[in-house]
């Protein structure tokens, strides 16, 4: 070959290298991954169970009966200036018949509160966390067997609390990023979330400790093992992965039914790509 064909052909060589090497990587997930709550957004997800009816185990009154498994992966963000009251990520229930409640506590930008029956389960700093920074994501875990409250964070356990009771949330809605102030009542919210939430599981089962390090490593995997039923021991699974249709119904991919609606309250929210 002559050397005045080196000018066309090394262009054509470059080219197909630069190809080949991009067919080999993986490919840019340029989807929605979380949605970020500012100013007085939240979330409610509707305990559908009918007062008067037996209990149906589709819904989030189940929890009251036996034990269960709270997972969440969330950040923060730098809060408004005075802002003294907990930010909340989970709630549901009341000081009344009872609570489930996760808390961000300011002004240490690691730390959690958690109640359980209005208890206070313990105020716990998280390794890894930074709740001001709006690109570190934290996973915190609260589990229930009936007899003992366990909280995780990152991987690691935090702390427990005996609690044979059980949970009383009676028929209770939940709320992801704000707190009940007079029950039920969205006119009366009040201690709202600053940043993205990314995803929320609820199980009808404790989770193993010795699951805890590698589901925080691997936050895109649902869980080690399937069932032989699939998602059966989930009542619920929110992943605010996709912009809902009407703009504020987030389905839940349990299959139970307890789809999660989105509302801006004083505030607002959009969705993001960070997150997992």
């Amino acid at each position: 070959m002559s050397r005045r064909h080196w000018p066309v052909m090394l262009p054509l060589v470059v080219l197909a290298t630069l190809l080949l090497l991009a067919a080999c990587e993986d490919p840019v997930d340029e989807g929605i991954q979380s949605v970020v709550l500012e100013r007085g957004a939240y979330v409610r997800i509707e305990n559908r169970q009918d007062p008067v009816q037996l209990l149906d185990t589709t819904t989030l009154a189940v929890m009251n009966t036996g034990s269960f498994s709270l997972e969440i992966r969330a950040a923060g963000d730098t809060l408004p200036a005075g802002i003294v009251e907990l930010p909340t990520l989970f709630m549901i229930g009341n000081d009344q018949v009872g609570k489930l409640g996760v808390y961000r506590v300011p002004p240490d930008s690691s730390r959690i509160r958690v109640f359980f029956n209005s208890r206070l389960v313990g105020s716990f700093s998280i390794p890894g966390c930074d709740w001001n920074d709006p690109d570190r994501f934290t996973q915190i875990v609260v589990t229930y067997d009936g007899a003992d409250v366990r909280v995780y964070g990152n991987g690691n356990f935090l702390g427990s609390l005996s609690d044979a009771v059980g949970l009383g949330i009676g028929d209770s809605d939940a709320l992801i990023g704000a707190d009940w102030n007079t029950p039920d009542d969205t006119a009366d919210l009040d201690q709202f979330w600053y940043g993205a939430i990314d995803e929320v599981r609820l199980w009808t089962r404790v989770l193993p400790e010795d699951e805890m390090e590698f589901r925080y490593k691997n936050p895109k995997n649902l869980t080690r093992n399937y069932s032989a039923d699939g998602l059966v021991p989930l009542l619920g699974l929110w992943r605010f992965n996709e912009e809902p249709v009407d703009g504020q119904t987030v389905p839940d991919r349990s299959g139970k039914g307890n789809d999660a609606v989105i509302y801006p309250g004083t505030g607002s929210y959009h969705f993001v790509k960070e997150g997992a």
